[in-house]
């Protein structure tokens, strides 16, 4: 009950100064999920691909953040063209955002592997409830109803490669803006992002192969942040990784491999920094589900 009041008074200071800044998440499994960060990921894949995803953060802490996000790109029949789009909501105390977002890309070959060109485009939405945090510390200075926030925003990346190879630049918010008026009790920044992404899958035996994978994050008015990871897949069905965040995190990655259709994945971030004292760490789920293209056979596993 300390950690629930502490985190709803947070949220009251954060709302009333107007700090309140929105920001793309980052999940543990996104090597896996590469539509989420890039949008040249589309179409990569040469299915119809699709991903839910559910995010728990900071577990143990009342009104702490859960993200879930619904990821599906297809190519466009034998074409180089492909689509896609992105559903997410991600909820944190009385503070609810949504994005929605179309996502294309057109791939050319190039050496031995596909180059992809990729945009995105959509709208963000924020909505804080005061009436949630009013019921707890009552506040005559805060309005006692949901005041809603929306914005458009684009995005833009550039994703290669190969059988064992690839990798991406990518910023899935190009437009830096402030929902709201300064004088309002809500403004909502949202800042640009970017992010390089490069992972390699070396075949050690017929039956072991490891994929080391880095993403660095360059977000406007925040530390540089990268994930440093190294993934095992055993006898092709059977994924185990560990993942450093800096400033933040190491996790645990476990994936299954369900034939060619359904893979299922699960992450367990411990907390490194000084939110260690309060938390039980953060969970991760995901659910992949692929349809092969019929008319071009996939001859090698998915390993991005």
């Amino acid at each position: 009950m300390k950690h629930c009041f502490a985190f709803i008074w947070l949220m009251i200071i954060l709302i009333v100064h107007q700090t309140n800044a929105q920001q793309t998440t980052l999940y543990t499994q996104y090597m896996f999920n590469g539509l989420t960060i890039n949008p040249a990921y589309a179409g990569s894949q040469g299915g119809i691909n699709s991903s839910l995803i559910y995010r728990q953060h900071w577990s143990g802490i009342g009104g702490s953040p859960h993200t879930t996000t619904l990821a599906v790109d297809s190519p466009l029949g034998n074409k180089r063209m492909s689509i896609g789009g992105l559903l997410s909501q991600d909820k944190i105390g009385a503070t609810t955002t949504q994005n929605v977002n179309v996502v294309a890309s057109y791939r050319i070959n190039l050496f031995s592997g596909t180059l992809s060109f990729g945009l995105q485009g959509g709208f963000n939405s924020v909505a804080v409830n005061f009436a949630d945090l009013t019921s707890f510390l009552p506040d005559p200075a805060l309005p006692n109803e949901t005041v809603r926030r929306s914005s458009p925003n684009v995005g833009a990346g550039l994703f290669y490669n190969t059988d064992h190879l690839y990798v991406g630049f990518s910023a899935p918010r190009l437009i830096s803006s402030e929902l709201g008026d300064p004088n309002s009790t809500l403004v909502v920044e949202e800042k640009r992002h970017y992010f390089i992404s490069a992972g390699y899958a070396i075949e050690l035996t017929h039956l072991l192969m490891l994929k080391p994978n880095v993403l660095i994050r360059a977000t406007e008015g925040a530390p540089l942040q990268a994930d440093i990871n190294l993934n095992a897949l055993i006898m092709e069905w059977l994924w185990f990784g560990l993942s450093y965040r800096t400033q933040e995190s190491v996790a645990l990655i476990t994936e299954v491999q369900l034939g060619k259709t359904f893979r299922i994945g699960y992450s367990y971030d411990m907390i490194t920094n000084s939110a260690s004292n309060i938390t039980n760490g953060s969970h991760e789920f995901m659910l992949n589900v692929f349809f092969e293209n019929k008319k071009k056979k996939i001859k090698t596993p998915r390993y991005f």
